[in-house]
């Protein structure tokens, strides 16, 4: 099963169709009236998670979706149809992040929804302004610009058990033997060039387990098959470390370098964070903080494969100690923090042959209380700075005067006799671009709505406290892609 765990798309509403203003000329309907009615309303970009999904597959060959749109109103007071909200699945475990690389969601359970673009308004004829005083409006609202939004999926937890080794230490084969699978396997290195993932069930519990493509001393610097495939390794609970015991001492300082590898590429990602080999629940863990703050979190696991090369107890014997005690001095030498003793990397350390099936059950038994003791949400964590917050923008008011008074005489859009009393602002703020590209222009009772729904907002106080008269011009910064900033006169 091949797997995608992290992919760019776009989201999108499109454009908003403006209103019309219409009025009433059939037979029976005494003084007439306005006559168009609203377009239906454009739902929501709705990201849902699924304990049924464990790819983003599906994102990798559709870039663009965009909510589907409400019907248009019509005359004679009819109004359009909604439309139906647009749900996209994803596994759980996705990270949402925006442009920057802040993460804006994640989706930790079944079922859990997030909207990532909420359409809430509609575009209205002027029907829509009737009222028991008003009774002829002549005005409508233009449509709002369409709004796309480019964002990240990215999985999290790609897996419950990574296999992780050196090439031929027989990863794929351990995948074949547990699973349904008939992943490639071969007596030559890099036989496998991309992560398998597939499904286990045992003792009436499922989990998926991938086998990674082997990594080799200096990965983390891009060597082999380069670190791409240390990120994958990353997004599982539980590390399975995997030594060929044919290869005796050479094979158990393979292991070594992979962990080395491992510790190295955490050291980069998370800027050197302190890093702690111990024991939780019984359990060996390693954990990673950064300013106190626990940001990664694994399970450890160590396999000596190939029993069936060798078939002698007194060996193996040999080698899983040797194996301890070279781990122990790594560890040491890294100066890695360790409270870890033989006694439990003897719990924790299983011997296997892919090829007989000897141990297997042995190693998928001690796996399954692992998955029990370790949640979701203590695989990964994510740090606080890579989190966006949502903030409330306040409006930012710039007097730019001397660099656009010339362009904007030149233009015609104020008189040079009188220029001299104008000063020209520029204002960011996303409620007032909103409320100024739905504005109609040239038409006198839209105007007078829109500045009376400013002076209701507050808009028109936050104007005087800064020194805006009236004659002044305010270029509106525009906040949709693709669209230019608007003046208007104050």
């Amino acid at each position: 099963m091949q797997f995608y765990d992290e992919v760019k798309v776009t989201v999108q509403s499109g454009k908003w169709w403006d209103g019309v203003a219409t009025w009433r000329r059939e037979a029976g309907v005494p003084y007439g009236g306005p006559s168009w009615g609203n377009w239906g309303k454009w739902w929501s970009v709705i990201f849902k998670a699924s304990k049924d999904e464990n790819t983003l597959l599906p994102y990798k060959y559709r870039k663009i979706f965009k909510a589907s749109y409400g019907e248009p109103g019509r005359g004679k007071d009819q109004y359009g149809a909604n439309a139906e909200d647009l749900i996209l699945l994803v596994p759980i475990g996705t990270l949402i992040k925006d442009s920057e690389g802040h993460v804006l969601h994640i989706f930790s359970k079944d079922e859990e929804t997030w909207t990532i673009v909420k359409w809430w308004e509609w575009w209205v004829g002027n029907m829509h302004f009737k009222d028991s005083v008003h009774q002829y409006p002549n005005f409508y609202l233009c449509g709002e610009p369409g709004q796309a939004k480019e964002i990240t999926l990215e999985l999290q937890l790609l897996a419950d058990v990574a296999l992780i080794g050196t090439p031929s230490v027989g990863k794929s084969s351990l995948i074949n033997a547990v699973s349904h699978a008939k992943a490639k396997v071969a007596n030559y290195p890099f036989t496998t060039l991309i992560p398998n993932l597939w499904s286990i069930n045992h003792l009436n519990t499922t989990f998926n387990m991938i086998d990674i493509p082997g990594l080799i001393k200096g990965a983390a610097d891009g060597k082999g098959l380069g670190n791409a495939f240390l990120r994958h390794v990353l997004k599982a609970k539980i590390f399975c470390l995997i030594t060929d015991c044919s290869r005796y001492e050479s094979g158990i300082q393979e292991l070594i370098d992979v962990f080395e590898e491992i510790i190295d590429y955490i050291d980069q990602k998370f800027d050197n964070p302190e890093i702690k080999i111990t024991k939780q629940d019984d359990i060996i863990t390693l954990l990673a903080y950064r300013d106190e703050e626990l940001i990664l979190e694994k399970r450890i696991l160590l396999m000596i494969n190939k029993f069936d090369l060798i078939n002698d107890q007194d060996i193996i014997k040999e080698e899983t100690t040797l194996l301890w005690d070279k781990l122990l001095e790594f560890l040491k030498t890294k100066k890695i923090w360790t409270a870890i003793t033989k006694t439990l990397l003897q719990k924790y350390t299983f011997i296997v042959s892919a090829a007989t099936h000897y141990g297997i059950d042995t190693w998928l038994n001690g796996i399954i209380p692992l998955l029990k003791n370790t949640r979701n949400e203590d695989v990964y964590h994510i740090p606080e700075d890579e989190i966006a917050h949502q903030k409330d923008e306040e409006m930012m008011i710039t007097n730019i005067s001397d660099e656009e008074k010339e362009m904007l005489i030149e233009e015609w859009y104020i008189e040079e006799i009188q220029s001299k009393y104008n000063e020209i602002r520029e204002i960011q703020d996303p409620e007032l671009c909103k409320l100024v590209r739905m504005l109609p222009r040239g038409n006198d009772e839209a105007e007078e709505r829109f500045w009376k729904i400013l002076g209701h907002k507050g808009i028109l106080e936050i104007f005087d406290q800064n020194g805006i008269h009236k004659g002044d011009v305010l270029k509106i910064k525009s906040y949709y892609e693709g669209k230019d900033d608007r003046y208007i006169m104050y």
